[in-house]
């Protein structure tokens, strides 16, 4: 004979831990960025320098807690 099992979201107990994975949101959040040119060549119109930005990660639509990232780079530009 084959049994059942019940469900752990039975609308009175279990519903706690599955909140943030049932109830999902939208956050916008700020980030932050900042450049530095470090050469210009204005014979071609090009710019190259350094960059960093910082941001958080993602939430899973809200159900788990953001991560800061941090991201370092190098950006190279023609200005027409």
């Amino acid at each position: 004979m084959a049994v059942a099992l019940p469900g752990l979201q039975s609308g009175e107990e279990g519903d706690d831990a599955l909140f943030g994975e049932n109830n999902k949101t939208f956050d916008v959040t700020n980030g932050r960025i900042e450049m530095e040119v470090n050469k210009v060549n204005a014979d071609d119109s090009e710019i190259g320098g350094v960059f960093v930005a910082t941001q958080l990660g993602d939430t899973d639509m809200g159900s788990k807690v953001p991560k800061k990232i941090l991201t370092k780079g190098i950006f190279y530009a023609k200005v027409e």
